[in-house]
């Protein structure tokens, strides 16, 4: 590290290059860190956050030392502000967890609640009263990157369906959709 510290000081143009990768790539590590400690994970978070103050620390001493330089406070402003849209895009792309899906259906809340057990989820159905009469809510635990997917098959079989998402920090499903238990690194990124 300290070489690399070194060659900047001897290359000045090189430190805002690398002050905003290295904010893109600390913030980006500091989002994940933050879902993994919403979501529970008691191993995986403390050592991202290890290696996010490790990088945040070289970073913003690169701006304290060479203060005078315009460029490096902009660079590292710019690196904070792609990191959180870098960060997101991330998250979105593992997709960690489960959600809850509550589709509320007045005409077709029967054939929406098959659909999805043909489809192969588990589905609770309430009913229950709404603005215009009776409805039925269907309740749907699915792992975050089929949300979209359950969706399709009850807006396929009622245009007109209610579909509201929330997270799920746990849950005792053991089997989803005919698989087994988690394994591997969801099983690693889930361990409490």
């Amino acid at each position: 590290m300290q070489t690399i510290l070194e060659w900047l000081n001897l290359h000045p143009l090189f430190w805002p290059v690398f002050i905003f990768f290295a904010r893109i790539t600390d913030v980006s590590i500091g989002t994940l860190r933050t879902v993994l400690l919403v979501r529970g994970s008691r191993v995986l978070a403390p050592v991202l956050g290890f290696f996010e103050v490790l990088i945040w620390v070289t970073a913003i001493s690169g701006v304290l030392t060479h203060l005078s330089q315009w460029y490096n406070v902009v660079s590292y402003a710019a690196g904070f502000a792609t990191g959180n849209a870098v960060g997101m895009w991330i998250e979105r792309r593992l997709a960690l967890g489960m959600q809850a899906v509550q589709m509320i259906s007045r005409t077709r809340s029967a054939a929406v609640a098959e659909g999805l057990r043909l489809a192969g989820y588990g589905v609770t159905e309430l009913k229950g009263r709404g603005m215009s009469g009776e409805v039925s809510v269907s309740l749907v635990v699915v792992p975050r990157r089929d949300t979209r997917t359950a969706i399709s098959v009850a807006q396929s079989i009622d245009p007109e369906v209610c579909c509201t998402v929330e997270d799920v920090r746990s849950t005792n499903i053991h089997t989803y959709r005919g698989s087994a238990t988690t394994t591997g690194r969801r099983a690693f990124l889930k361990r409490k």
